[in-house]
C-alpha cells in the first residue's frame, strides 16, 4: 500500500498523477509569461515542498529565472546542495489562512497543492482563499475531490462517505490507529465537494483530474481575458 501513495517513488500512483498536473501547471505558466511579457516569475508554493518542484521541467523555460517561495506554518530547511539553473528557492513562514506578512500582489502566482482541504473548518477554507487571490495577481489551486470513491490521504474506499463513528473504527482497525489519532485524522481533512470548490473560486477555469474515468481531484487556476 505505501509504494501506491510514496512520493518519493517515481513509479506509485501518486507520483504518475502528480507528473500529469505537473502539465497542466506548465501549460498555465507559460500562459503567464506570455501575458506579463516577463523573464522572471515569482511563485508563492503555499504548503509547498521542494520534491514536488524536482519533476517540473524548468529545462523547458529557456532565459526565465523562476524564484520560489515554499510557505510553510514552520520553516521548510532548503538544502544547500539542491541546485537547479535559473531557480531560486527561499523560505517563508506562514499561516496559509492569513499571510500578513506579505503584501498585497507581491507574486505572480499563488500556487497549492492539496492544501486547502487542510486548513481547517469553512471558515478558515474561505480565509485561504481571500489570501491566495490577494497575494499574487494569478492563482493554480489543487485539492482532492470529495467525490472520488477512494479517500486519498488513507487510501481507503469509501471511508470519508462514511459517519465518523464508522471512520473512526475502521481506521483503528485496519490501519492500527489509536481512537485519539483516527479521530483527529477526518478533522484535519476537510475534502471540498466540486460544487464547494467552484463556489469558493467562481469565474475561474476548471480542471477536472479522472482516474479511469473517476473524477479524482480538482484544479482551478485564474481564468485569462
Amino acid at each position: 500500500m505505501a509504494s501506491l501513495i510514496d512520493i518519493s517513488n517515481p513509479n506509485s500512483f501518486r507520483s504518475r498523477l502528480r507528473k500529469k498536473r505537473i502539465k497542466h501547471l506548465t501549460d498555465f505558466i507559460r500562459e503567464v509569461i506570455k501575458k506579463e511579457n516577463k523573464n522572471t516569475v515569482s511563485i508563492c508554493d503555499i504548503g509547498g515542498n521542494y520534491f514536488y518542484w524536482s519533476i517540473f521541467p524548468f529545462h523547458e523555460f529557456a532565459g526565465i529565472t523562476f524564484n520560489i517561495t515554499l510557505a510553510n506554518i514552520e520553516e521548510y530547511k532548503i538544502f544547500k546542495e539542491v541546485v537547479i539553473e535559473n531557480v531560486n528557492f527561499s523560505s517563508l513562514i506562514a499561516d496559509a489562512c492569513d499571510m500578513n506578512t506579505v503584501e498585497d500582489g507581491h507574486f505572480d502566482i499563488a500556487h497549492s497543492n492539496s492544501v486547502i482541504e487542510h486548513v481547517g473548518n469553512w471558515g478558515r477554507i474561505k480565509m485561504m482563499r481571500n489570501e491566495v487571490k490577494r497575494i499574487a495577481k494569478y492563482y493554480f489551486i489543487q485539492t482532492p475531490n470529495y467525490g472520488f470513491p477512494v479517500e486519498p490521504h488513507y487510501v481507503f474506499p469509501f471511508i470519508h462517505w462514511l459517519p465518523r463513528n464508522v471512520q473512526t473504527k475502521l481506521l483503528m482497525r485496519f490501519r492500527g490507529y489509536d481512537f485519539d489519532k483516527a479521530t483527529q485524522g477526518f478533522e484535519e481533512n476537510r475534502m471540498l465537494t466540486d460544487r464547494e470548490f467552484r463556489f469558493l473560486f467562481q469565474g475561474s477555469d476548471f480542471i477536472t483530474e479522472r482516474f479511469y474515468g473517476f473524477p479524482k481531484s480538482l484544479i482551478a487556476r485564474s481564468k485569462f481575458l
